[in-house]
């Protein structure tokens, strides 16, 4: 299972939370975790997020700043954004993510909700099931509920702090989610 998790430029929320999750689901789990960003980045690491990440222990997986690309999110099993306006964007240029295609907070709620089964259905499956509870007015606004704040290259080491625990608290929901299922290579 390929997942991809989306921020802006792909140089602080969704690295951190590549690193999280991959480590959460696990190394033979089956499940392969990379990052991009919309946009893109320079590819630096601030040196107030680089003191977080340090005292929190965490080691970012190279390189950073690297572009969703189209064929990159149509190969995906499932896109996890940080922010709903970064969602929107992505299915406003190609509709054919929006099943997809979740924040990581609306993901791990739904996913909640309607617990996966892998020993009834695929992973396909549940994940259709996920969106058929949703509509395109989800997609509208900001919202709280489902944004990871962005410290921004300017953020300061408490910033940094609080949006490394708010990932490492919602990928530990997310990575139960993603294991188990079937192995769908040959």
């Amino acid at each position: 299972m390929k997942v991809i998790v989306i921020c802006f430029a792909n140089t602080c929320r969704s690295p951190v939370a590549e690193t999280l999750l991959a480590v959460s689901v696990g190394r033979h789990s089956g499940v392969t975790v990379t990052s991009k960003g919309t946009e893109g980045g320079i590819g630096l690491t601030p040196p107030a997020m680089q003191q977080a990440l340090d005292e929190a222990g965490i080691v970012l997986s190279l390189p950073l700043g690297e572009t969703l690309e189209r064929e990159d999110a149509r190969s995906a099993d499932l896109l996890l954004f940080m922010e709903r306006a970064l969602l929107r964007e992505a299915v406003v240029r190609d509709t054919s993510l929006w099943p997809k295609s979740f924040t990581l907070r609306e993901f791990a709620r739904r996913a909640q909700i309607n617990p996966p089964s892998p020993q009834d259905e695929t992973f396909d499956q549940w994940i259709a099931v996920l969106h058929r509870t949703r509509s395109r007015n989800d997609l509208l606004g900001a919202d709280v509920e489902d944004d990871i704040t962005d410290p921004g290259l300017s953020g300061d080491v408490a910033d940094y702090r609080e949006m490394i625990e708010t990932l490492r608290r919602e990928t530990l929901r997310v990575a139960p989610m993603l294991t188990g299922w079937p192995s769908t290579s040959e």
